[in-house]
């Protein structure tokens, strides 16, 4: 069995090194190998003499000896080996329209042909993807269909568990219904029991990992120094104090409609997204159609509080709206009476407690039987009139999420100190292999 897996940071390095451990307790032929996006997560590998490279800038350099041969490529032809590469520098184009499309397209081609000779020379049968869109992950998949290799996707799933599936991350997963004979009373008690599931103690990481990537993207990213598909593809927290959050004091009066925002570096909002380009324009279009007697409020990704577009806290100012970062999600989802979300997770816990929910882009769980889904077609006033009355159905609530535990949700998070959902994971990867 020889398996490799490609992850960013050092928490995704550790994550799998523990499925690696797992997995050697019954294949002693096996080869695992981890490839890093970040160098934090190659570090990680490193400084413990695990197998792991640090492809983008090795990938990096083979473009720039392979400068001219891949420009004559590029002005050719739309397809190399039979991979149309053009189409797979999208996430990375409309994350940032200034990044080089030529440096980018060279980078692509450079991925094809390292992942062609990986491959052939570590002889892989299964590769662990932690997502599914950035331009390394989307090459790698590529050139892995056209080998028959078994892939199975990671992410970071709601309720302190982890997705794993062989089909894709985000909106890209599929959540099918479970063939059980299980009473509706059995599968309420297990979702309740997957709803109040407690958040397991985090592992403690050391800040050297990560201020490395910080470092390098200080020095390098303006540069011709750095691997283009790495250029704007991150964010660091805010390293200087914040302001004391204040709690928004609701009007009981008004019907509460509370905007989520996501990180706008995130798939979700790039790919998945096909009505709105960015959280201002989301914030203008759900103000312009509030319905009367509701108030508005505004709750930030704690990733990336105050590093949102400047012309979304502008907007807010000038029309009093208010952002509310200091109540806990759950105590901001119990007082509001609709929740707005692009496609982010938080709609899955609005909808787990019995929330309306109205969802604009595109999710795996924009079902119209558990949601409000937006189309142009509709006008959004309207939308979010309906989000109001709707009213969800207690079994379509539960028969959902019951479904998507059983088609994508592994128990264990990524980050946990006590590592679980690695080792069922592992589990799973050798069940599928006897069975193929």
């Amino acid at each position: 069995m020889n398996v490799t897996c490609i992850g960013y940071f050092d928490k995704h390095s550790r994550f799998y090194l523990d499925i690696r451990k797992e997995l050697r307790k019954t294949r002693n032929n096996l080869s695992f190998k981890i490839l890093s996006i970040c160098f934090s997560g190659f570090l990680y590998n490193f400084i413990r003499y695990r197998s792991c490279q640090w492809p983008p800038l090795k990938v990096w350099i083979q473009a720039s000896k392979n400068k001219k041969k891949y420009k004559e490529i590029i002005n050719k032809t739309d397809v190399y080996d039979g991979i149309n590469y053009k189409k797979l520098i999208s996430y990375h184009i409309n994350l940032n329209q200034n990044i080089s499309e030529t440096q980018l397209l060279l980078q692509c081609l450079a991925y094809i042909d390292f992942f062609k000779a990986y491959f052939r020379k570590h002889q892989t049968d299964t590769l662990i993807l932690l997502g599914d869109s950035r331009l390394i992950i989307e090459t790698c998949v590529a050139v892995a269909k056209k080998l028959e290799i078994k892939i199975f996707y990671v992410e970071q799933g709601p309720f302190n568990t982890t997705f794993f599936n062989d089909v894709g991350a985000n909106a890209n997963a599929v959540i099918s219904e479970t063939h059980t004979k299980a009473s509706f009373s059995e599968i309420k008690q297990e979702v309740d029991k997957l709803i109040s599931s407690v958040a397991p103690k985090k592992q403690k990481r050391s800040f050297i990992y990560r201020g490395f990537d910080f470092i390098f993207s200080i020095l390098f990213e303006k540069t011709k120094l750095y691997p283009p598909d790495l250029k704007h593809t991150d964010t660091f927290p805010i390293l200087f104090k914040r302001k004391k959050e204040e709690h928004v004091i609701i009007n009981p009066n008004n019907n509460i409609i509370l905007l989520i925002l996501q990180v706008p570096m995130d798939v979700n909002m790039i790919y998945h997204s096909p009505y709105f380009n960015n959280h201002f324009s989301i914030l203008k279009s759900v103000h312009e159609n509030l319905p009367q007697k509701t108030q508005l409020v505004i709750r930030e990704h704690p990733v990336y509080r105050g590093k949102y577009e400047k012309a979304l806290y502008q907007y807010a100012s000038k029309h009093d709206i208010k952002f509310d970062n200091a109540s806990s999600l759950k105590e901001a989802l119990a007082y509001s009476n609709l929740v707005v979300v692009n496609n982010s997770t938080v709609g899955i816990e609005a909808i787990s407690l019995k929330k309306s929910v109205v969802v604009l882009g595109k999710s795996y769980y924009n079902s119209t039987k558990i949601c409000i889904s937006y189309t142009p077609s509709e006008n959004l006033s309207w939308i979010l009139e309906k989000g109001l009355e709707f009213k969800l159905d207690d079994k379509n609530r539960y028969f959902f999420l019951y479904n998507l535990k059983h088609n994508n949700l592994i128990q264990g998070t990524i980050n946990a100190k006590h590592l679980k959902a690695s080792k069922i994971i592992a589990k799973k990867v050798l069940q599928r292999n006897k069975i193929n």
